[in-house]
């Protein structure tokens, strides 16, 4: 993904990820995709928004060196998928029911600073 696609603003508790028409296989199942069975190629474009802060939790795990900030939030999200003889449109992101949304910040390894 380019890097342009993704943007995030922790401390607002907002992120964004958009993607334009990205060449993809599809697959089918599952199954067949595990397998990197016979494909055909697709396109799909999808726009994620995540906004809010419901909830903020900070964990420290000085042991595993980790540490991460985590914001739940809500998100909404429209997408497309083509292929040949074939299209599929969500419904608009405004229709979108958030069940669960997270967003976050982790570091570990030689990134921690606990």
């Amino acid at each position: 993904m380019p890097n342009d696609s993704v943007r995030v603003n922790l401390g607002a508790g907002r992120a964004s990820l958009n993607v334009a028409d990205r060449d993809v296989e599809d697959y089918g199942t599952i199954v067949n995709a595990l397998l990197d069975g016979p494909s055909v190629p697709a396109n799909v474009s999808f726009r994620i928004e995540w906004s809010g802060e419901n909830r903020v939790a900070d964990l420290i795990d000085p042991v595993n060196r980790f540490t991460g900030r985590y914001i739940e939030n809500s998100a909404t999200i429209e997408w497309s998928a083509r292929e040949e003889g074939f299209t599929f449109v969500s419904d608009p992101a405004e229709t979108t029911t958030t069940e669960f949304a997270l967003i976050g910040r982790e570091r570990n390894g030689v990134f921690f600073h606990g």
